[in-house]
């Protein structure tokens, strides 16, 4: 049987000056490439580089690493999330990916761990850790991404040290702050601040409300669109559902809270808050008030949890010190555990403790 005639070769285009090459990569996949070249013998030289390269590559594993640039990439993970993400957090990703591209090396192959860790210095002196970690976990994504499309070896963000985020305190409102601050906000900012506080309700799921979401009959609220990606159904209390029944009704596929902007709402809630001496809140912290006071009536954590959202217990801990049976519960087992150690008097006082006193010192 004769031999297939090779299609590797070179070539010029009729459309394009310059000299090409059709070889196969080290995938296996037919590739026809550019060359520096002026003269045929030149192309055949650099197609003969190229085919080399891809023998290699498949002879030891390893990919050739791609010329695109890191603004190409941070495009191109742009239009892979934004079907994947809720309006809300793909705006949020666009000054995130700005960031990056402002302060990463200008081509995708020279990010190196180096590179990574020198971002994460010079983003330190100017946003919080906070900042810093989403930054990163965006670049890693991408990156990852990148490893996959076969642009990159591997990933060098993947082990970054980032700094840690302090927990800080969980700033609640009292009674009295909240009741100022709904009496001074203007008529715009009642609901979603009322709402906010009086259901554990994120910003964002919230202004994603819409009409077709509300079952005021049945006193509860459809949440599509939340943070974790699942569907959520609050319950509605006589406040939260006093702040529903007082708006405007809409058509199904109207918003709830048509024109409220989040960035707007976010930056004239601190300032609504600094008017009424309310130091160190913003609009988050109405979610923190809500749960807070949850959990200082004696509602039990997972409960909490529940109405809040969260996916892992781990989450609703920040709220364990307010509630005032979570840690006498905690403590109470002991009394379980330890029971017979001592013995109950006549008069049903605890006896023994006496001898405790000769017991001997640790060294």
């Amino acid at each position: 049987m004769p031999k297939q005639p090779s299609r590797d070769g070179v070539f010029q285009r009729k459309d394009t000056a310059g000299w090409y090459a059709s070889y196969v990569d080290s995938s296996g996949k037919r590739r026809k490439k550019r060359v520096i070249a002026h003269t045929r013998a030149q192309a055949v030289d650099a197609l003969n580089a190229l085919k080399t390269r891809a023998q290699t590559e498949r002879i030891l594993g390893v990919k050739h690493v791609s010329d695109i640039t890191t603004e190409d990439l941070l495009k191109r993970y742009t239009r892979y999330q934004k079907s994947r993400l809720r309006e809300s957090t793909f705006l949020r990703l666009d000054s995130l990916l700005s960031n990056l591209r402002a302060g990463l090396p200008s081509l995708l192959k020279e990010i190196s761990r180096v590179a990574v860790a020198d971002y994460i210095a010079a983003r330190s002196g100017v946003v919080s850790p906070s900042s810093i970690q989403k930054e990163i976990a965006a670049l890693k994504h991408a990156l990852r991404l990148a490893v996959e499309w076969e642009l990159i070896h591997s990933n060098p963000a993947e082990r970054a040290k980032l700094p840690k985020v302090s927990e800080g305190r969980t700033r609640y409102l009292t009674p009295t702050e909240l009741r100022s601050a709904l009496e001074a906000a203007p008529e715009w900012m009642k609901a979603p601040i009322g709402l906010a506080a009086f259901t554990g309700m994120r910003m964002g799921e919230i202004l994603s409300l819409h009409w077709r979401d509300v079952d005021l009959a049945g006193r509860r609220l459809f949440l599509r669109e939340t943070k974790n990606g699942s569907m959520r159904v609050i319950a509605l209390n006589d406040l939260a559902h006093g702040v529903i029944a007082s708006l405007p009704a809409g058509r199904p596929v109207d918003l709830l809270l048509s024109g409220v902007e989040g960035n707007r709402l976010s930056q004239y809630t601190k300032r609504l808050f600094k008017s009424q001496g309310i130091h160190d809140a913003s609009f988050h912290s109405l979610r923190h008030t809500a749960a807070s006071w949850l959990a200082m009536s004696g509602v039990d954590l997972y409960a909490v949890g529940q109405v809040l959202g969260h996916k892992t217990p781990r989450m609703t801990q920040r709220y364990a010190h307010l509630s005032p049976s979570y840690m006498a519960s905690a403590v109470g087992k002991l009394d379980q555990a330890f029971a017979g150690v001592l013995m109950a008097g006549n008069d049903g006082t605890p006896t023994g403790l006496s001898g405790m006193q000769s017991l001997p010192k640790p060294s």
